[in-house]
């Protein structure tokens, strides 16, 4: 049970003792006046008896409860009751701390939200904008990247063009002294062939085929080709005197 339990049943206690205290007086005041015979006449003066319910209203209920609100409130182990008393004395009396200590609580909590509200968003914010950064850096690293990985390919290419180039431009020069060394070898042999070769002096009564018999013991179609292209002639035919070359 809190303060305002004990203040509320205290009060209510109060409104009904005085209720009926009223009450009382006013039953008295009334019978007084009938027995008198006059309503207007004022009643004598009698004491007043105190009614049972209320001796033990005050002593069972009063009294405990007042005792208790004293030990409740004000009470503290180890003081004696004369510091109490002095204490309570020099005490304000406060209507309500514990609604004004919970306002200022509640207030103290909602500045506390707020705050804390307003430092989840700042670093929500903060996380966003990192995450930003973080998220652009890595862009920025994958283009990066990206870039280089082209660069390498194109740089690739261009070795690869170049080696081609330069095995084409080999296989070229070895064609080209293949061909020079095989020209070398054909005119060496044609030299060779036009040292080797004798002339003979066409006599009479002979012809192509009967020279080719006597000096290479061969009349065929192709050994008087050999002679013909020796000689640049066209046809078998001589003349008697015609030197001729016997390659």
């Amino acid at each position: 049970m809190n303060k305002e339990d004990y203040r509320d049943k205290i009060e209510e206690h109060r409104q009904s003792f005085e209720d009926e205290q009223k009450e009382q007086q006013s039953l008295s005041r009334v019978s007084r006046m009938n027995k008198n015979g006059n309503k207007n006449k004022k009643p004598k003066n009698s004491k007043r008896k105190t009614p049972l319910m209320t001796i033990l209203f005050v002593i069972f209920i009063l009294i405990p409860l007042t005792i208790l609100i004293y030990f409740w409130k004000f009470y503290e182990p180890g003081k004696t009751i004369e510091q109490a008393e002095k204490d309570t004395a020099e005490q304000v009396v406060e209507l309500d701390p514990s609604e004004a200590s919970a306002s200022d609580k509640d207030k103290d909590k909602d500045k506390d939200d707020k705050g804390q509200d307003a430092q989840g968003d700042k670093k929500a914010q903060e996380q966003s904008q990192k995450d930003a950064d973080k998220l652009a850096a890595e862009q920025k690293a994958a283009e990066e990247a990206k870039k280089a990985q082209e660069a390498k390919k194109a740089e690739e290419a261009k070795k690869a063009e170049e080696a081609r180039k330069a095995e084409e431009a080999r296989i070229a020069q070895q064609q080209a002294e293949a061909a020079r060394k095989a020209e070398e070898a054909r005119k060496a042999e044609e030299a060779k062939q036009n040292a080797k070769a004798t002339t003979h002096t066409v006599k009479a009564n002979e012809n192509l085929y009967r020279i080719a018999l006597n000096h290479y013991g061969d009349g065929s179609e192709a050994t008087l080709a050999k002679i013909r292209a020796a000689n640049g002639m066209s046809s078998n035919t001589v003349m008697v005197g015609q030197v001729i070359k016997l390659p």
